[in-house]
């Protein structure tokens, strides 16, 4: 996924990280402050603010570009905030996030549980201070409650609360399909919903099939996340590999084995770009990004 594809790609990154820095409290301000920049500013994919970014792209969205930039921001916010939990020893107990030793294991269990505490509101805080004039009081209050439900009791909350209950259980194939649209697909839904609602005149049936697609995009972008944990080089996974069978934890390749569960991402991938191809926008660089996540090497 090099050459052309990757210059827009690092263009968007740097984009991002701009947005993200810009977002968050400066650095010395306290022992909090610095460990959210630990965290959020230590890499990472930013698969769901590139996602957002393409999209609006396609879309030819009725905004501001630096509204899809702080929309861009609080997405990615709620998963740092969610990475920083998860490693938490109640929870997920991982020492390591990105190659860098993990929140709390760089500061202490009260300072990670803390700063995920604050990244949360501090995510949705970004949203209500758009100002833009092509964007509604109505359609602001529908973003931020997209993003509140997408990490809420029925959202990631309970994905997670499910993937800890799974821990030395046999799931099976729906099941599995279940806690992990409740861990990453509906926060990655939220995503592109979020931006559909930017776009004046949009048909329903066309935020239908992107939500449809979102789905697609987010479970293949989960089985290659297992798929990794089997056969990853530890540099570029940023963790040990093997976590997931070390905790006993049902996963695609332990359920399906290696080979099925590929077929299954590139499937679910396959089907996403003839989603985007039904629809009247040039989505070519979201179709790219669809390839890229059953590819990738990290």
């Amino acid at each position: 996924m090099k050459n052309n594809k990757a210059t827009y790609l690092d263009k968007n990154l740097s984009r991002i990280n701009k947005a993200l820095l810009n977002s968050i409290p400066e650095k010395n301000y306290s022992e909090i402050t610095k460990a959210i920049h630990y965290s959020v500013m230590n890499g990472g994919k930013r698969m769901r603010p590139q996602l957002m970014l393409l999209m609006a792209e396609a879309l030819k969205v009725d905004v501001d570009k630096k509204t899809i930039d702080l929309m861009a921001a609080a997405g990615e916010l709620i998963h740092c905030y969610s990475l920083i939990h998860d490693d938490l020893p109640a929870m997920d107990d991982d020492d390591f996030r990105r190659g860098k030793l993990s929140c709390h294991k760089k500061f202490s269990e009260a300072t990670a549980i803390l700063a995920g505490d604050a990244i949360q509101p501090l995510s949705l805080e970004i949203l209500t201070s758009i100002n833009d004039e092509n964007l509604s009081a109505e359609s602001k209050c529908k973003i931020i409650n997209i993003f509140a439900k997408a990490c809420g009791p029925k959202g990631m909350v309970e994905g997670q609360n499910l993937d800890i209950k799974a821990e030395n259980k046999k799931l099976n194939e729906q099941q599995l399909d279940k806690v992990h649209y409740l861990k990453t697909g509906k926060l990655i839904e939220a995503c592109v919903l979020a931006v559909c609602l930017l776009k004046k005149e949009i048909k329903k049936e066309e935020i239908t099939k992107l939500i449809k697609f979102s789905k697609k995009f987010g479970l293949a972008f989960q089985i290659r996340d297992d798929i990794l944990d089997v056969i990853g080089d530890e540099k570029n996974i940023g963790k040990p590999v093997g976590s997931d069978q070390n905790k006993n934890k049902s996963t695609y390749p332990s359920i399906l084995g290696l080979e099925k569960s590929q077929k299954k991402a590139q499937k679910l991938a396959d089907t996403g770009i003839k989603i985007l191809k039904s629809l009247p926008y040039d989505t070519k660089k979201l179709e790219d990004l669809c390839k890229l996540i059953v590819e990738r090497q990290s």
